[in-house]
């Protein structure tokens, strides 16, 4: 069951009542707005009750990062960009059209990108439209990597996660997130170079991130620290 309830502190507080859950589990949607993970019999009064026996807790809790769209906007990515234009010529409809390397994302003159669920489609148009220029400009980039370290993957896909953005599969093939895309290049190498550890390390072990360091240069953990603190463009 889903459903919300209202807080003097926090607003509005999406509410996802589990079937098996026994304990409440809070998290931040990407909207902003706290979702609440309860057990399927809660009342809302059990609700109301458990906010306010975690409310030190969800004070603590860091909010998502916030994303602002606009018309004009330029978001470089990794060896192109996109452009946010109001002349859709589908009234109601968001449309994307790449030229050579820019992608011109075409949105209605009256649509409200400080609307999550707006912003949240115009973000989603931007990441299907990158899976075109990951296959032109990253999997070759990817094979250069690879090639540079005397690497011979069985192969490079191109995936669609968002949050996962490499993957090493059991057959040797690398799959890397369209997303990367919105990556600076220094990331985007990191992350193909960890998959290519995977390719002798299935693992996180000490091994393996000792791999990933001497592939890195060194610099590892720096460029995990730098991709844990990444802020996306759009909305994830």
């Amino acid at each position: 069951m889903k459903g919300y309830i209202e807080d003097k502190e926090f607003g509005k507080i999406y509410v996802q009542l589990r079937r098996g859950m026994t304990s409440v589990r809070f998290t931040y949607h990407a909207d902003g707005h706290l979702l609440m993970r309860a057990p399927l019999q809660s009342t809302v009064s059990d609700l109301l009750h458990m906010v306010d026996a975690n409310r030190e807790g969800l004070r603590k809790l860091g909010r998502p990062a916030t994303v602002e769209l606009h018309v004009g906007q330029v978001i470089e990515c990794f060896r192109c960009k996109a452009v946010i234009e109001a002349n859709s010529p589908r009234p109601g409809y968001v449309q994307t059209q790449w030229e050579e390397d820019t992608l011109h994302v075409q949105i209605p003159e009256n649509a409200d990108l400080t609307d999550y669920r707006t912003a949240r489609v115009v973000s989603n148009m931007i990441s299907q439209a990158m899976e075109y220029m990951a296959v032109k400009v990253l999997l070759p980039f990817a094979r250069e990597v690879a090639d540079g370290l005397g690497l011979k993957p069985a192969g490079f896909e191109i995936g669609r996660g968002m949050r996962k953005l490499g993957h090493c599969t059991t057959k040797k093939v690398i799959q890397l997130s369209r997303n990367l895309m919105f990556l600076p290049e220094p990331l985007v190498r990191y992350i193909i170079c960890h998959e290519l550890a995977h390719l002798t390390h299935m693992n996180h072990s000490q091994q393996f991130h000792a791999l990933c360091d001497q592939y890195t240069g060194g610099h590892e953990k720096e460029l995990e620290r730098q991709l844990r603190q990444f802020h996306y463009p759009i909305l994830k």
